[in-house]
C-alpha cells in the first residue's frame, strides 16, 4: 500500500512533490527563522518523532508499545543527522512500521463489526486520547478495538435505527478510510512530517500544503472565487449542506441542500466522478476563477424517488459576511428614580476575528477589506445614534492580523505603543497607533473568553494597560503571546512555512504568553473549566517580561473596580442563567475521574459527539481553526479536526440563517451582564449612588442588584431562562 509513495518521497522528480532533499531544506528555513530554536538537536529530534507517531496514530489503536520504543530506540536522537543527510530512512520505517500495523488491523476491525454485540452490559469506552497508553500486546489491541467498533455501532444504531444499516455504514467508513490512506501522495505524507517537526519548535509553527495555504488566504481575506456552497463529506459521497445567501449557487435556484454530487464538469468539458473522492479534492474541482461555469451533476430524492440533475453554475466572487465586525444596540435601565428610570443606549461591536484582505493590501487597492476600516465605519454609526458606551467583544476571536490589532487599539487612544515585540535574534521593536486621532473617547468594556487569543490579547492587554476600558468575561484568555509569519516557497506551489519569528509583549511589559490577559471583572463560565489555552500545549514557549514602554495611562479603572465587582457578583448569584452555569461547573467538577468516561449500555447512552482516532480514518479533515497573529503582509490558520464525518468549507466556516440578526440577551447571559457592569460604571462614572438594573427587551427578566441570593434561588427552583 505505501512503498509506492514512500519511493517516491526518496526520490521525487515532480514539480509539485517533496522529496528528502527539499525536506531537509525547509527544516533549514524553519531554523533560520524560529524566535528560539536554531539548530536541529537530539532533543527536537525526539520531539520530532513523538510527534510523527501521535499524528498517525493518535488514538494508540494501532502502534503496540513494542513498536514505539523501538523506533525511538532507533530513530529517537537520529532524526538530525538522517535530515542533514537527506535520508528519508527513518521516514520510511516509521510509515512501513505503521502501514504493517494497519493492514493487521483490518480483519479485526470487520470481525468486530460484524460480531453480536451485547448493548445491556454495563462496560464504556475511555474518549480522552491522552489518557491512554500504547497496547502492551495485543490482547489489549484486541479489546480496545471491541470497545471502538461497539461504541461506533452503538452510535450509528441509535441514528439510524437497525443494527443491520450501522454495520453496512460502518464497513463503508472503513473501507473509504483504507481508500483514503492508499492514495496518500507524496506531499501529503511530507506535510505530515513537516508539521511533526514545526510543531516540535512551538504549538504555532506548523507547514501548509498547497491547499491548505489556500484555505488560509481565503479565511483571511473573508472572500473567494466559487459557487457559494458548504459541502460535506457522508460515506463516500459529497452533500450540500448550506448554501450562502446571496452566493451564486443560491441565486440560481437550481441547487438544493442535500443534493449529491456525482461529477463536476468544466467549461471546457473535463468532467471528473466526485463519488469517493477526498472532499478536498472535490472542493478544488468546484472552486474556480470569477465568471467561469461548472455543471454539477447531482442526485435528489423527490417523491420517494431518486433523480438526477445536471446543473450549471457561474462561479463568482463570494464575500464571507458572516466574519465581519457587526455592530448592535441596547437599551439599559437604571432604577435611581423607579418612577422614571434613566436609559442608557449601549453599542455593542462584535468582531469575529482580525481580518484583513491582504493582497487587496499589497495590490496597493484603496478600498480592501479589513477589520479596523470596518470597526472604524461601525464607532462612527454608533455615534450617530449617541450611545452612551460601547463593548467591544471579541470572544471567541481567535486572532488575525497583528497590524489590524494595533489599528483597532488606536481608535481608542490617541499616538501611542500598543504592542511591543521581540525578534529572532533579540531585536525589538515598538508598533505604535501613529494616528493623532480619537475615534471613540467615551466608556469603554471589552467582553472577552478563554478563547479569545493572540491578536485579541494584544488589543484588550493594551486596553487594560492604558486604563482605557474594563475588561469583563473569562478569568483570563487564551495565553498565546507569539508572533508567527508565513513565507510561501515557490509562490505558493510547494505550500508554505508558518514559523513563530516573534513574541509579543504588552505595552506595560509583560507577555501574555501562557498566562493571557486577566478579566477586571470574572464572570462564571463553564469553559473556564475546560484545559483551553497556550498552557495544556506541548512544548509552548515560557512566560517572559520585558521593560515598560513609555505611553501615558487614562486611570479609567482602577478606582471604581471594587463596587463594579460587588455589584456584578450580587446580579451574577440572582441570575437564574449564572446559577445554571454554577450548578454545571460543580457537576463538571465533580465528575473529573470519569467525564470522559461513555457508556456502551444502550438505554444510557446519550448523544456524545464521536472522538476520531485518527486523521487517516476519518471521512475528511480540513483546516479550518483559529486565525492567529502575524508579522507583515500574512495572518495565520490552525488545523481544526473535524470527526469523522465533517463538513467541508468551500465558502466560509460557518453559515447561519439570519447573519444580521441580533444577539439575543436572554440567550447570552454573559453580554446581558455586562451591559449591566457598563450601565454601573456609567453611574460611577457620573458620581452616582449604584442602581437596579433591567432591560428594556427583557420584560419578563428583571434581573436587579440584590433581590435575590444564590440560596434563595435555589429553594424558589428557578432554572435557566436561556436553557
Amino acid at each position: 500500500m505505501w512503498l509506492g509513495v514512500i519511493a517516491l518521497i526518496a526520490s521525487s522528480s515532480e514539480s509539485l512533490a517533496l522529496n528528502c532533499r527539499q525536506i531537509n531544506d525547509f527544516i533549514g528555513g524553519y531554523l533560520r527563522m524560529h524566535y528560539e530554536a536554531d539548530v536541529f538537536d537530539d532533543e527536537l529530534s525526539q520531539r520530532t518523532l513523538d510527534n510523527f507517531i501521535k499524528t498517525l496514530d493518535p488514538g494508540k489503536l494501532y502502534f503496540l508499545e513494542s513498536d514505539v520504543e523501538g523506533l525511538r530506540d532507533s530513530y529517537g536522537t537520529r532524526l538530525d543527522d538522517l535530515a542533514r543527510a537527506s535520508s528519508c530512512s527513518a521516514l520510511n520505517a516509521v510509515l512501513g512500521s505503521y502501514a504493517n500495523r494497519f493492514t493487521k488491523r483490518q480483519p479485526t476491525i470487520r470481525k468486530w463489526i460484524d460480531a453480536a454485540h451485547d448493548f445491556s452490559i454495563d462496560e464504556s469506552l475511555e474518549i480522552d486520547r491522552k489518557k491512554r497508553e500504547f497496547a502492551t500486546d495485543e490482547t489489549v489491541m484486541e479489546e480496545r478495538w471491541r470497545r471502538r467498533i461497539k461504541y461506533q455501532l452503538l452510535n450509528l444504531k441509535q441514528t439510524l435505527g437497525e443494527i443491520g444499516e450501522a454495520r453496512e455504514k460502518l464497513h463503508k467508513r472503513y473501507d473509504l478510510g483504507e481508500k483514503y490512506l492508499s492514495e496518500l501522495d507524496s506531499m501529503e505524507i511530507a506535510s505530515i512530517f513537516l508539521n511533526a517537526f514545526s510543531t516540535a519548535l512551538d504549538p504555532h509553527s506548523s507547514y501548509y500544503s498547497p491547499d491548505a495555504l489556500e484555505d488560509f488566504r481565503i479565511a483571511t481575506s473573508l472572500s473567494l472565487e466559487g459557487i457559494g456552497a458548504v459541502l460535506r463529506s457522508e460515506y463516500g459521497m459529497t452533500k450540500v449542506q448550506k448554501l450562502m445567501p446571496g452566493g451564486p449557487a443560491e441565486k440560481s435556484g437550481l441547487l438544493k441542500v442535500n443534493d449529491k454530487i456525482i461529477t463536476v464538469t468544466q467549461a471546457d468539458g473535463e468532467s471528473v466522478d466526485v463519488i469517493d473522492m477526498k472532499l478536498r479534492d472535490v472542493v478544488k474541482h468546484i472552486r474556480g476563477q470569477r465568471g467561469t461555469e461548472v455543471l454539477l451533476t447531482v442526485v435528489r430524492e423527490e417523491m420517494d424517488k431518486t433523480v438526477r440533475k445536471e446543473i450549471p453554475i457561474v462561479r463568482d466572487k463570494i464575500v464571507i459576511k458572516d466574519g465581519e465586525a457587526k455592530a448592535y444596540t441596547y437599551p439599559v435601565q437604571v432604577h435611581e428614580d423607579p418612577n422614571n428610570p434613566r436609559q442608557y443606549l449601549i453599542g455593542v461591536i462584535r468582531l469575529p476575528s482580525f481580518y484583513i484582505d491582504f493582497s487587496g493590501r499589497k495590490n496597493g487597492e484603496t478600498d480592501y477589506k479589513s477589520c479596523s476600516a470596518d470597526v472604524r465605519r461601525l464607532i462612527e454609526k454608533l455615534k450617530d445614534e449617541e450611545i452612551d458606551a460601547v463593548v467591544m467583544d471579541i470572544r471567541n476571536n481567535s486572532g488575525g492580523s497583528l497590524d489590524e490589532a494595533v489599528a483597532i487599539a488606536g481608535l481608542f487612544f490617541d499616538r501611542g505603543p500598543v504592542v511591543q515585540v521581540e525578534n529572532t535574534g533579540g531585536g525589538k521593536q515598538v508598533l505604535a497607533d501613529t494616528d493623532s486621532a480619537t475615534y471613540y473617547d467615551g466608556p469603554l468594556m471589552v467582553l472577552i473568553n478563554r478563547n479569545s487569543a493572540s491578536s485579541s490579547e494584544i488589543f484588550s492587554g493594551a486596553i487594560q494597560d492604558y486604563g482605557r476600558g474594563i475588561i469583563v468575561g473569562d478569568s483570563h484568555t487564551f495565553g498565546k503571546g507569539t508572533v508567527q509569519n508565513v513565507r510561501e516557497v515557490r509562490n505558493g506551489e510547494l505550500g508554505a512555512i508558518k514559523v513563530t519569528i516573534s513574541q509579543f509583549f504588552r505595552p506595560g511589559g509583560s507577555s501574555t504568553q501562557l498566562r493571557g490577559v486577566l478579566s477586571d471583572i470574572v464572570l462564571p463560565d463553564i469553559v473556564d473549566e475546560y484545559k483551553v489555552g497556550e498552557k495544556f500545549y506541548d512544548y509552548a514557549l515560557p512566560w517572559k517580561k520585558i521593560e515598560e514602554a513609555s505611553f501615558a495611562r487614562f486611570n479609567l479603572v482602577d478606582n471604581w473596580l471594587e463596587p463594579l465587582r460587588a455589584a456584578s457578583e450580587s446580579r451574577v448569584q440572582a441570575d437564574p442563567d449564572f446559577h445554571k452555569i454554577m450548578e454545571d461547573i460543580n457537576e463538571f467538577r465533580a465528575k473529573e475521574a470519569t467525564r470522559t468516561l461513555v457508556s456502551l449500555k444502550e438505554e444510557e447512552k446519550e448523544d456524545e459527539e464521536e472522538h476520531p482516532d485518527s486523521p487517516l480514518l476519518a471521512e475528511e479533515s480540513l483546516e479550518t481553526g483559529e486565525d492567529e497573529d502575524v508579522n507583515g503582509d500574512d495572518a495565520l490558520v490552525t488545523e481544526n479536526d473535524l470527526g469523522e464525518e465533517t463538513e467541508a468549507v468551500i465558502e466560509e466556516e460557518e453559515v447561519v440563517a439570519d447573519e444580521d440578526a441580533k444577539p439575543s440577551l436572554e440567550k447570552d447571559s454573559h453580554l446581558r451582564e455586562t451591559l449591566a457592569v457598563i450601565a454601573d460604571y456609567l453611574q460611577v462614572l457620573q458620581k452616582k449612588e449604584l442602581a437596579e438594573v433591567s432591560y428594556p427587551e427583557l420584560e419578563d427578566i428583571n434581573i436587579a442588584m440584590g433581590v435575590k441570593d444564590a440560596s434563595a434561588l435555589a429553594e424558589e427552583g428557578e432554572t435557566s431562562s436561556s436553557q
